[in-house]
């Protein structure tokens, strides 16, 4: 996968369904998603690949948003929680993962991934939208 996609989701350069964003962060669903509902945190400015070369300042912040699209998500996708997972290995670009879960095994990211079509992607990021509280 190209380096430069998150870079082109920032810059509104490619189709993205954008489920939360500030000045500093940015929520998508992942459109090769695990589990329906499964969405990307991504910092706008830092081009780190590695979540812990953040400070801590904006480590925290950067949780601090994740944590509200996460209870967001949870109010629209049936879940028993919602995993979050720091990777990073296809993508040089700080990004966390937010995956509804019912059990481990929900996680397994070398499993085939769901389909979705535009419309389906789109229902979903407005649901998932309208319950984030930044």
């Amino acid at each position: 996968m190209n380096h430069n996609i998150f870079k082109k989701i920032i810059n509104n350069e490619i189709l993205s369904y954008k489920v939360a964003e500030n000045y500093d962060y940015l929520a998508f669903l992942d459109i090769h998603p695990i589990k329906i509902g499964h969405t990307l945190i991504i910092p706008k400015r830092h081009n780190r690949d590695k979540i812990f070369s953040l400070s801590e300042k904006d480590f925290i912040s950067i949780m601090s948003f994740t944590r509200k699209v996460a209870i967001g998500i949870e109010k629209i996708i049936p879940c028993n929680r919602v995993g979050l997972f720091v990777m990073g290995f296809e993508i040089p670009h700080i990004h966390i993962h937010l995956i509804p879960m019912d059990q481990e095994k929900d996680v397994d990211f070398s499993r085939k991934r769901i389909v979705l079509s535009s419309k389906n992607f789109q229902i979903l990021s407005e649901k998932i939208k309208k319950s984030v509280d930044l």
